[in-house]
C-alpha cells in the first residue's frame, strides 16, 4: 500500500527512556483481553524482570498473554521462561529454536547457516488496540539504567488501523512453523508460575535504586495513557515487515525492497538517517551521491568505534566512510559522552557512556521510517524486520529535530577529509572546536581490531 493512501492512525514518538518503560508498563497494566509481545532480546536483568512482573500481573487478571522471543538470545533461560509459560493465561514460543533441532553434528553443521537467521522484530500490543513498535529491546541498556552503557533509541506509540496490521503480522509469526511452543521443550505445573509471582513480588518490593517503580492504582496509568494519546498526531501509516519465511532461508529482501521503492523519488531534497549499524553498500552510497548532485542534502548519524557495541559492524562500515564523504554526505559518529544522552540516563549518569541503537530516517521532513531495520546486510538478507512508514509534516519535523540534535557538535563528531586522511571534528569540554586524527576515545587494541577486520569482506557476513 502506498503510504499516502493508507488509512489514518494516531501516532507519537517515544524518545525518552522513562517514557518508553512507563508506556510498556501502562499497556500491560491496562490490558483487558490480550497482550502480545515480540522481541529479539529480553534480558534477565532488572528491567527484564520488572516487565515480566507486569506481564504475569496481567495474566493473573485474566489477560491472555502471548510471548514470541528469538531463541538465540534466550539460550540457557528455558527454565525461567517455562516457569512463566506454566501460567494458564501465558504461552511462550521461541522463534527458530536451537535446542533439539539436529541430532548429529553433521546435521547441525549443514543447517547452521539457517540458525544465523534471527527474528529482529520488536512489538508490544495491548488488546489489539494500542502498541509500541521500534528499535528497543527489553534490557537495562535500552531504558537508561545500565551502569556501563545506554542506548539512544526511538519507538512509535500507535493506535488505530496500523495496530490491526501489527496484530496481523504478529499472528503470522506466531503461527509460523519456526515459532516453537516452549511446552514442547520444557513443561511445568501451574504452581511454578505462582511461586515465580511470589518471588517477583518480594523482589520488586526490595528494589531501592531503580527509578521506575510506580503506584499500583489504576488511575496513575489511565492518566499517563491519556497524556500520551493527547500527544498523538493523525497520519497515514503503513507497516513494513518481512515474512517469517525469510528466517527459513527463503531468498527475500522485502523490507529493503519496500524502503528502496519509497526512497526512489527524484523530487526528494533532504534525507536524514540515524542508524546504529550502518553498512550502506555501493548502491546506497551512489543513491545518496545522486541526491547531493541534484542539490539535495544527505546527513547520517551512526556509531563511532568508541560507542559501537559490535566491533565487526564498525569494521564493515569503515570502508564506506571515504566514499560517503566524497559524495557529499554529512557523516557523523556518536560521541561516548553525548550531551543528548544525559536526559536518557536515569542511573549511573556520570559513569555510563552513550551508544546508538536508533533506526530512523526522514525524507523532506515529512516521510518517516522508524523500526528494527538497520542499514546493513544482516537486516537486508538474514534477519526478519519490521517498522512503520508514516507521512506527516508534524511528526517529520519532530524526527528531523531528534536527528539534528544527534548531529550537533556536542553529541557527535563530523567526519572530514584532509587529503586522503579521515579527520573527526567536534568540540572539547570547553566548547572549543577540535579536529582529531584518530578514532576518538577508542583504545588502541579496539582500533587495531577494527582495522584488521575492515580488511576482510566482513560486510558480506555481518
Amino acid at each position: 500500500m502506498e503510504p499516502l493512501k493508507a488509512p489514518l492512525s494516531s501516532l507519537s514518538l517515544v524518545a525518552d527512556s522513562d517514557q518508553a518503560f512507563t508506556l510498556r508498563v501502562t499497556l500491560a497494566r491496562l490490558a483487558k483481553r490480550t497482550l502480545d509481545v515480540q522481541y529479539y532480546i529480553w534480558d534477565d536483568d532488572t528491567t527484564g524482570k520488572l516487565l515480566i512482573y507486569r506481564v504475569l500481573e496481567a495474566a493473573r487478571r485474566g489477560v491472555k498473554v502471548r510471548m514470541l522471543l528469538d531463541h538465540a538470545n534466550q539460550l540457557g533461560r528455558d527454565v525461567k521462561w517455562a516457569a512463566l509459560d506454566a501460567h494458564p493465561n501465558i504461552e511462550v514460543r521461541l522463534f527458530n529454536p536451537f535446542h533439539g533441532r539436529f541430532k548429529h553434528f553433521h546435521q547441525w553443521l549443514y543447517h547452521a547457516p539457517l540458525l544465523n537467521h534471527r527474528m529482529h522484530n520488536k512489538a508490544w500490543i495491548a488488546d489489539g488496540e494500542r502498541c509500541l513498535v521500534g528499535g528497543r529491546n527489553i534490557s537495562d541498556h535500552y531504558f537508561g539504567v545500565n551502569p556501563a552503557s545506554n542506548f539512544r533509541d526511538l519507538d512509535w506509540f500507535a493506535s488505530g488501523p496500523i495496530v490491526a496490521d501489527t496484530q496481523e503480522a504478529f499472528d503470522t509469526y506466531w503461527q509460523s512453523d519456526l515459532a516453537m511452543p516452549l511446552k514442547t521443550l520444557r513443561r511445568y505445573r501451574p504452581e511454578r508460575a505462582e511461586r515465580t509471582w511470589q518471588w517477583l513480588s518480594r523482589w520488586r518490593r526490595s528494589l531501592k535504586q531503580y527509578p521506575y517503580i510506580f503506584p499500583q492504582h489504576e488511575k496513575f496509568f489511565v492518566d499517563y495513557l491519556a497524556k500520551q494519546e493527547a500527544q498523538c498526531e493523525r497520519a497515514p501509516a503503513v507497516l513494513l515487515f518481512d515474512s517469517p519465511d525469510k528466517a527459513s532461508g527463503a531468498k527475500q529482501s522485502l523490507m529493503g525492497d519496500q524502503l528502496a521503492r519509497l526512497l526512489d523519488h527524484e523530487d526528494h531534497r533532504e534525507f536524514l538517517l540515524e542508524a546504529s549499524y550502518f553498512i550502506p553498500g555501493d548502491d546506497f552510497v551512489a543513491a545518496l551521491a545522486r541526491l547531493k548532485q541534484r542539490g539535495g542534502r544527505a546527513a547520517v548519524l551512526t556509531n563511532s568505534l568508541a560507542t559501537n557495541d559490535i566491533v565487526p559492524a564498525h569494521a564493515g562500515y569503515a570502508p564506506y566512510r571515504r566514499p560517503l564523504i566524497k559524495s557529499g554526505v554529512e557523516l557523523h559518529e556518536l560521541q561516548p559522552h553525548a550531551h543528548a544522552m544525559k536526559r536518557q540516563i536515569r542511573l549511573f549518569r556520570g559513569r555510563s557512556q552513550a551508544s546508538l541503537h536508533t533506526k530512523a530516517m526522514v525524507l523532506d521532513r515529512r516521510e518517516i521510517f522508524i523500526g528494527s531495520f538497520n542499514m546493513d546486510p544482516r537486516s537486508l538478507h538474514l534477519n526478519t524486520e519490521m517498522g512503520y512508514y508514516v507521512v506527516s509534516e508534524s511528526l517529520g519535523k519532530q524526527v528531523a529535530e531528534f536527528i539534528e540534535e544527534g548531529l550537533s557538535p556536542i553529541n557527535s563528531y563530523r567526519l572530514e577529509m584532509e587529503g586522503n586522511q579521515l579527520r573527526w571534528g567536534g568540540v572539547d569540554d570547553a566548547g572549543m572546536p577540535v579536529l582529531l586524527k584518530h578514532e576518538p576515545r577508542a583504545r588502541i587494541l579496539r582500533r587495531l581490531m577494527a582495522a584488521f577486520l575492515s580488511l576482510l569482506p566482513i560486510a558480506r557476513f555481518f
